[in-house]
């Protein structure tokens, strides 16, 4: 299915209506209390500490399955494929 540009879109600034009421002034901003900041903290700090427990990236390997992509070395199944990406998404085939 091609999907082409709708001609006629386009409505000139111009022909707009505008009010000629003036501009409101944004609402204040409130600012963060120290307890929501603290959580926050201890989020990020939480995040990080099971982030430095992961197994770092092997670029070795990464690099050797690029080659093997770009080689056209390594098989893709589409059907294995799409059904992953459904049960991810979706939580059912």
């Amino acid at each position: 299915m091609k999907i082409d540009k709708v001609a006629g879109g386009h409505v000139p600034q111009t022909l707009l209506k505008q009010d000629s009421k003036p501009a409101t002034a944004a609402p204040a901003r409130q600012a963060n209390d120290a307890a929501t900041f603290n959580a926050n903290t201890a989020a990020l700090d939480k995040a990080q500490a099971e982030l430095s427990t992961l197994p770092n990236v092997d670029m070795a390997k990464v690099e050797q399955v690029r080659n093997a992509l770009a080689n056209g070395e390594l098989g893709l199944d589409v059907k294995a494929l799409s059904q992953a990406v459904m049960r991810f998404h979706t939580g059912h085939e």
